[in-house]
């Protein structure tokens, strides 16, 4: 594990493997290490340069119960100094759900890091929610945790005991600091659309959020959507037996920075 220390704050991450260089970075539950359990490591270290990061929260990172500290911008901020630390000047980038959420943000304030954006179980959004209902999900953390999230995931996916540990191991206080800083951010749709990077989605038919993902699918020029049959949210990270006939091959195109052509999605 490296760290790296921001505006006093410590950012943790590892690589693994060799090749073009792809971030990976875990949802609102778990750490780096959720991709390491998930199987993602081992199928993909033998073709990438993997920098699997600890978000500002989880894992070897500090956990502070700022709320601002979990703000998106911020947020960014970290991976760009991973980066820089790892003296990488472009790469792709793997986000799940929140990862994801952030990815776009980083896709928007700096398009020039990136060579081309997967995310699953997620879009680049308006802005944050209603405060009533910000503090209203705040207040459920503080009082249960992890474990309203945990049940409504097993509600439509099968969620592995690694992936439940992992879940329930957030310290309430800070998932609570997180869910007001994440939202507490401006909308970037427009910046996504306008990046002309190569982007990738990966949602379950399932997935509450897809509405929005389709409409991002559709705002991007030459954005894809590979929707899962049969799947919930957390299954866009899951699920590898679905995704990752797709997201190979977009990596065989674009990791290195092939551009957009000729406005066409990508077919995996």
């Amino acid at each position: 594990m490296r760290t790296t220390v921001r505006e006093g704050r410590r950012i943790a991450w590892e690589t693994v493997g060799s090749g073009p260089p792809l971030v990976l970075l875990h949802g609102s539950f778990g750490d780096r290490g959720t991709w390491r359990s998930g199987g993602h490591a081992d199928a993909l270290a033998g073709e990438r340069r993997l920098v699997l990061i600890d978000a500002i929260g989880h894992g070897g990172s500090d956990a502070p119960l700022d709320a601002s500290a979990y703000r998106v911008e911020r947020q960014v901020d970290d991976i760009v100094a991973v980066l820089d630390a790892e003296g990488i000047g472009r790469t792709a980038f793997w986000g799940a759900s929140m990862g994801g959420t952030i990815g776009f943000h980083l896709l928007a304030r700096h398009p020039e890091r990136l060579t081309c954006l997967i995310a699953g179980g997620a879009h680049p959004g308006e802005a944050g929610a209603e405060p009533a209902e910000v503090e209203r999900v705040a207040a459920l953390c503080r009082e249960k945790g992890a474990e309203p999230f945990v049940e409504a995931a097993e509600r439509q996916s099968t969620v592995p005991g690694w992936m439940r540990d992992a879940m329930l191991a957030i310290d309430p206080d800070v998932l609570a600091a997180q869910t007001v800083g994440l939202s507490q951010r401006d909308g970037v749709a427009a910046a996504v659309a306008a990046a002309g990077v190569p982007v990738l989605l990966l949602a379950g038919d399932r997935d509450d959020r897809l509405p929005e993902i389709r409409r991002t699918a559709e705002a991007v020029p030459g954005a894809s959507l590979a929707e899962l049959p049969g799947c919930g949210h957390l299954d866009a990270f899951l699920r590898l037996d679905l995704t990752l006939p797709v997201v190979r091959p977009f990596l065989r195109r674009y990791a290195s920075g092939a551009p957009l052509s000729g406005g066409d999605r990508f077919r995996g």
